[in-house]
């Protein structure tokens, strides 16, 4: 919040009871989303959220086309279906052990879902709104969804250590700049083509779940994995036309 706050004061806007108003519905689901995101990496592995995240652009299509206008090639639904078959291949392959639950994988889908429905939400009040003044906007409203979950779930919150504040601040500039600049792109291009652009995610996440956190990927989960990437990043290049 005061990040966003600082940005709105450099760029000389003034932040509106009626902004609060308007942006209280996306900033209350993409607070659900994040704990949900939360809840679900805890009980599954990086590689399964990640390639289940990959079908947001399979469910934003479809509201894109009925809320939007949107009318993707003909090619990106047959892509589309290829990407679903890598995503069932990299689940089964990862088994019901370790890290990856099925209840794991609930979550993430769940998580996916809601994160679909904030780019929804962006879109329509991106039409009415500067960008600046939505991030900061939805950002209390976040906040205020997220902190009672925080309070209550398992002994409430707790501070980070001194080594550890190095990782939040890169948490806070990293990500909430990545969420600004989406909320921003919704005012220049179709719901589509930026989910699909997000697709980048699912080619870096489980780089940085070998790295960080030392998480193997079995070989048939990476067949499945290359099999929905793939798919899913050749929809990229396919246009995408707006009815108005």
């Amino acid at each position: 919040c005061i990040l966003n706050g600082v940005f709105l004061i450099i760029a000389g806007n003034r932040l509106r009871w009626s902004d609060l108003r308007r942006s209280a519905l996306g900033g209350v689901v993409f607070g659900l989303t994040m704990v949900v995101f939360f809840l679900s990496v805890r009980r599954t592995s990086a590689v399964n959220w990640v390639v289940i995240a990959s079908l947001q652009p399979i469910v934003l299509m479809a509201v894109g086309h009925r809320l939007f206008g949107e009318r993707p090639h003909r090619s990106v639904y047959y892509w589309s279906g290829l990407a679903f078959i890598g995503v069932v291949v990299t689940i089964s392959g990862s088994g019901t052990g370790g890290v990856a639950t099925r209840w794991g994988d609930f979550l993430a889908v769940i998580s996916m879902l809601l994160h679909a429905g904030y780019f929804v939400i962006s879109k329509r009040i991106r039409s009415e709104m500067k960008s600046l003044n939505y991030q900061l906007s939805l950002t209390v409203a976040a906040t205020v969804t997220v902190l009672p979950f925080a309070l209550l779930y398992k002994g409430g919150i707790v501070l980070p250590t001194t080594n550890d504040w190095w990782l939040v601040v890169v948490m806070v500039l990293a990500p909430g700049t990545g969420h600004f600049l989406n909320n921003f792109a919704h005012g220049y291009t179709s719901l589509t083509m930026v989910s699909l652009i997000n697709l980048g995610l699912t080619a870096v996440a489980p780089l940085y779940a070998w790295w960080i956190v030392d998480e193997s990927i079995a070989s048939v989960q990476a067949f499945g994995m290359c099999l929905a990437i793939g798919a899913l990043a050749f929809v990229v290049t396919r246009p995408v036309e707006v009815i108005k």
